[in-house]
């Protein structure tokens, strides 16, 4: 079955795509981006990915080579605690509130963000409220490790990731979760679009790219339907088309023809426009020096006709790792960071979400005749609570620096009690915190939010449509 073809209101393009024809038009969603037109196929089973013969599992490491401190030990940070907490309070700081629910908000972060039961649990309380957010935007990150999307499935082989965190040169252009895809000829990205119900709702997608002067190309089906090829080719370094079927689409297939092709993200438009709209973007081991180094004008481009209400960054884990830590150049990093922020995001409400507590692992004890081994002893609390420290420094960085850009702070740490946080959440039954102490287990995550939601006061509905015939009219 041929695709379908239709002129635009300009000009009439027509293109041999795979012996077919193929619409290219222009969209609303994005000026002057063209427009795809494929026919569905009839193929809605669930998306089964491919296996490979003689693929080898992941080795299994039995044992651990670090663990928590034990009872005895934890118990002794319970004086240095008392002296921590009359010589200086914890930092609980309290967020403003804002009463009524921004329409659309947006967090970018690091693994405590990737790992999705956060942004989950913020999507449920606001669904308590009678709110039902949607993620339109569509991160490139899935395949990574640590990273959970609210996608029912992808499938995906032949990419290699450029994150933006890592990246030598600055002025970067990026995709919208801070990373790009650069695909191998052959490479395949096949995803799962419809809802929770398993019903298709998603009557177009925007792809994102990077345009080029070559021959890269991409061929594109929907449900099983005939492959459309499609030039990534521009002008501009910045490309963006709009991929729509004859139907909501189930499984969108991208396969790489021929190179080259780096792909950015993804904008999903649903077939009734989201009243509200959440997207999360979490890069395991990501930190704030991927908003330094991008090209806030190109970034700035995402969101011409997708703006958001209330944006959010949830860093600091990752730059509180290094050692020494350098307090003066994160500051400076930061303060880089935030003013590309709001390059990109002028008028949006803005929060810093400090990191959490984080405790010490010790090497693991070979206890003999009921005495602890050599390599346990003389471990003071003060060592125990290395990190808590550094954490506290860093979330005060953070409203420092926030503050002179308009940024409001809030501190995961003091919402698990402060320094040592770590350590109790860990003891608690169920454990909030898991055994690496760095990270939470889902039920931390979820009070976590919920502490999150309520400091803010999302209690009064949404607030008014802020930016009317845009995101809401698609």
């Amino acid at each position: 079955m041929p695709l379908r073809f239709s002129p635009s209101a300009a000009a009439v393009v027509v293109l041999a795509l795979c012996a077919q024809p193929l619409l290219m038009q222009s969209v609303s969603a994005q000026d002057n981006s063209p427009r795809y037109t494929l026919q569905n196929g009839s193929d809605t089973r669930a998306l089964r990915c491919a296996t490979h013969a003689g693929a080898v599992p992941p080795r299994v490491v039995s044992g651990e080579e670090f663990e928590p401190p034990d009872g005895e030990e934890i118990d002794e940070l319970g004086q240095l605690l008392a002296k921590i907490s009359a010589d200086k309070p914890a930092a609980r700081e309290a967020t403003p509130t804002v009463g009524a629910i921004p329409r659309r908000i947006a967090i970018w972060g690091d693994s405590h963000l990737a790992a999705g039961s956060f942004a989950a649990e913020l999507r449920r309380v606001l669904g308590a409220q009678g709110v039902k957010p949607r993620s339109p935007f569509l991160p490139l990150t899935m395949g990574r490790a640590g990273v959970i999307l609210p996608l029912r499935r992808h499938c995906m082989e032949g990419w290699k990731s450029e994150l933006a965190y890592s990246a030598r040169q600055p002025m970067l252009t990026t995709g919208i979760g801070m990373n790009t895809l650069h695909g191998e000829t052959e490479a395949y990205l096949w995803l799962d679009l419809r809802n929770d119900a398993g019903e298709a709702d998603v009557q177009s997608v925007e792809l994102y790219f990077r345009a080029s002067a070559g021959d890269g190309s991409i061929a594109v089906s929907i449900d099983g339907g005939p492959e459309g090829r499609v030039a990534l080719a521009g002008d501009g370094a910045f490309g963006v088309i709009t991929i729509t079927g004859t139907a909501p689409m189930s499984v969108l297939k991208i396969r790489v023809q021929q190179q080259p092709v780096v792909l950015r993200g993804l904008y999903l438009n649903y077939r009734q426009p989201p009243v509200a709209v959440l997207d999360a973007f979490g890069i395991p081991g990501a930190t704030a020096r991927s908003w330094q180094q991008i090209d806030p004008f190109s970034f700035s481009q995402y969101f011409r006709a997708h703006t958001y209400d209330m944006v959010m960054l949830e860093f600091g884990t990752n730059e509180g790792n290094a050692r020494p830590f350098d307090a003066t150049g994160y500051r400076r990093m930061l303060g880089d960071a935030l003013r590309n922020l709001r390059t990109v995001f002028p008028e949006a409400r803005c929060l810093l979400i400090g990191p959490g507590d984080r405790g010490m692992l010790l090497p693991k004890s070979r206890k003999a005749g009921g005495k602890k081994s050599e390599s346990r002893k003389g471990r003071s609390a003060g060592q125990l609570l290395q990190f808590s420290l550094i954490h506290d420094h860093i979330f005060r960085i953070q409203k420092e620096e926030g503050a002179r850009y308009g940024c409001d702070a809030w501190s995961m740490q003091a919402a698990m009690g402060g320094q040592g946080g770590a350590y109790r959440w860990l003891l608690a039954s169920p454990p909030l915190m898991a055994r690496d102490l760095t990270h939470f287990t889902s039920r931390g995550y979820q009070r976590l939010a919920q502490d999150l939601a309520d400091s803010l006061g999302w209690t009064e509905g949404l607030l008014p449509l802020s930016v009317p015939g845009r995101d809401d009219a698609q």
